[in-house]
C-alpha cells in the first residue's frame, strides 16, 4: 500500500497554491492532486468570459498546462472523492479506489445550489440539475461550454436566469454581451442585494432593461412546465408565466461537505480551521470555498468564497503542510461584475448604517451610471461600493485591509479623485517602501 506524501483534493486556486507552496519547501515529496473534473485548472472568475465569446479557452486556463510535469505533481481526473476514513488516512473515491496519505488538504470547493421546483403535470417530480436539457448551472468551466453550445445549436434569443447574486450577474453579463435578452428573477427587493443598496443595484437594473430585458424581483420560479426533457415555460411566484428556451439556475453555491458529515472533521458554515487552514484532525487541512475562516473585519468565522482568498488559503495551508509556520490573517468579501460597459465593485461590511459609530457617505449619479459609498467606522474603512469608475478600487482595499485610521482625510475620501495624494501621510510612506497598491 502506497501511501502518497500530500494528497490535494481539488484542482483550483486552494489546491494549486498548496501544491506550488509544498514543492518550494519539499522538492522530493510525492504530490497526487485529485479532480472530479476533466479540465486541468482554469479560472472559474474567467468561466463567464469565455461563455461569451470575451476570451478564447486558452486564456481561462490559471496555470500553464506544464504546472503538473515541472513540479513532478501527479494529476488524476474524473475523481470524485465520497469519503474520508480519518484513522486510516485514506480518501474513498466513488469508484471505490482508495487513496492513502501522510497529509492531506480538502479543497474541493462549492456545489451549486437547485432549488426544488415542481414539474407541472409531473407528480412527485422536481427539477434537478441535469433532468432537462435546457436546465443548467453555472459553476464550472463545463457548465459554460454547455450553456454557449446549447446557445449556438438552438439559436437562443432569450434566457430565463434564477438568481441575482453574483452568479446571476456574472450570467447576465455574458449573455447580454452574446446578444442574448434575459429575464432574470431574484428573491430579493434587488439584485446584488448580499453586497450593493438600492442606488447601486438601480443602475445596474436600469442597463439590463435597456437591453430588452426585463428583472423580477421579490420573486422565484415556483412551477415549470415541460414537454419531453425540455423547460418551454416557467411560472413565477406572482403567477407571471414566461416562456423559457433556456433556464440557468444561479441562486449561490454552498461547500461541498456532505461527504464528510459523520467524520471528525468538524463542520460548521464550512470546515472548521485554525490559522494554519487545519482542521480538526491533525494532518489534515482545508482551504477555499469549502471552509469558514476569518472575517477580518468582524472576527467572525464565515464562508467567504471568493478567488483571492482561495489562493491565499491554498498557499498558507501548503506551507504547513511542508512544515514551515505560516498563519492564514483573514480576509474579507470583494465581488466584482461589469455589466454592458458598466463596472462595479463591492467590498467590505456594505451593509453597515449610520449609528454612533458608523458614518456613511455617498454620491449619486444615476444619468452619469456612477455610485460610490465609503462606510467608515471608528474612523477606520469598513466597506465600500463603487459604481462605473473603480479605476482607484485598489486604494479603499488597502485601507481597509490595514485598517488605516482616515479621520484626518475623512472630507477627502468620497471624492471622486481620492488617491494616494489625500492619504494620511504614514500610509502614503508605507505604500513607498511597504507593499505598494494601485492608486
Amino acid at each position: 500500500m502506497e501511501r502518497i506524501d500530500y494528497l490535494i483534493i481539488g484542482n483550483s486556486a486552494a489546491g494549486i497554491n498548496a501544491a506550488e507552496a509544498i514543492r518550494k519547501h519539499d522538492v522530493r515529496g510525492k504530490v497526487l492532486i485529485l479532480t472530479e473534473e476533466s479540465s486541468i485548472n482554469y479560472s472559474k472568475p474567467l468561466i463567464t468570459y469565455y461563455l461569451s465569446d470575451s476570451i478564447p479557452l486558452e486564456k481561462v486556463y490559471y496555470r500553464d498546462q506544464d504546472i503538473y510535469r515541472s513540479n513532478s505533481f501527479d494529476l488524476k481526473g474524473n475523481t470524485k472523492i465520497v469519503g474520508l476514513d480519518t484513522d486510516k488516512k485514506a480518501a474513498v473515491a466513488a469508484s471505490g479506489e482508495k487513496f492513502y496519505f501522510h497529509k492531506a488538504l480538502i479543497a474541493a470547493g462549492g456545489r451549486p445550489i437547485v432549488p426544488q421546483i415542481k414539474i407541472a403535470g409531473r407528480p412527485k417530480k422536481t427539477a434537478v440539475n441535469g433532468s432537462l436539457a435546457n436546465m443548467f448551472t453555472l459553476c464550472t468551466l463545463e457548465d459554460a461550454r454547455r450553456i454557449k453550445e446549447y446557445i449556438y445549436a438552438h439559436r437562443v434569443k432569450r434566457a430565463i436566469i434564477l438568481g441575482g447574486g453574483l452568479i446571476g450577474l456574472k450570467a447576465s453579463e455574458a449573455l447580454l454581451k452574446l446578444g442574448l435578452s434575459i429575464d432574470l428573477v431574484e428573491l430579493s427587493d434587488r439584485i446584488l442585494s448580499a453586497t450593493f443598496d438600492q442606488e447601486a443595484s438601480s443602475i445596474i437594473e436600469n442597463k439590463i432593461r435597456q437591453q430588452d430585458s426585463q428583472i423580477y424581483t421579490k420573486n422565484t420560479i415556483n412551477k415549470l412546465f415541460a414537454e419531453g426533457n425540455l423547460v418551454k415555460k416557467v411560472q413565477l411566484a406572482d403567477t407571471t408565466v414566461l416562456d423559457c428556451r433556456l433556464l440557468i439556475v444561479a441562486v449561490g453555491v454552498r461547500p461541498n461537505t456532505s461527504w464528510l458529515e459523520g467524520s471528525p472533521v468538524k463542520l460548521g458554515k464550512g470546515i472548521q480551521v485554525n490559522e494554519q487552514m487545519e482542521t480538526t484532525v491533525p494532518g489534515i487541512f482545508a482551504a477555499g470555498d469549502i471552509v469558514e475562516a476569518l472575517d477580518m473585519l468582524n472576527g467572525e468565522k464565515r464562508n467567504i468564497a471568493i478567488w483571492p482568498l482561495a489562493a491565499l488559503q491554498g498557499k498558507t495551508a501548503g506551507l504547513n503542510m511542508a512544515g514551515q509556520i505560516s498563519n492564514y490573517e483573514g480576509g474579507f468579501f470583494m465581488n466584482s461584475v461589469e455589466i454592458l460597459g458598466v463596472s462595479s465593485i463591492s467590498m467590505g461590511l456594505t451593509g453597515l448604517g449610520p449609528g454612533p459609530e458608523v458614518e456613511v457617505l455617498s454620491q449619486f449619479k444615476p444619468d452619469q451610471d456612477y455610485y460610490r459609498k465609503i462606510i467608515i467606522r471608528k474612523d477606520r474603512v469598513a466597506g465600500a461600493i463603487m459604481v462605473g469608475k473603480i479605476d482607484r478600487a485598489g486604494i479603499y482595499a488597502g485601507l481597509i485591509k490595514n485598517s488605516i485610521d482616515i479621520s484626518k482625510v475623512k472630507e477627502n475620501i468620497i471624492r471622486e479623485d481620492f488617491g494616494l495624494i489625500q492619504l494620511p501621510a504614514d500610509y502614503q510612506k508605507h505604500l513607498v517602501t511597504g507593499e505598494g497598491i494601485e492608486v
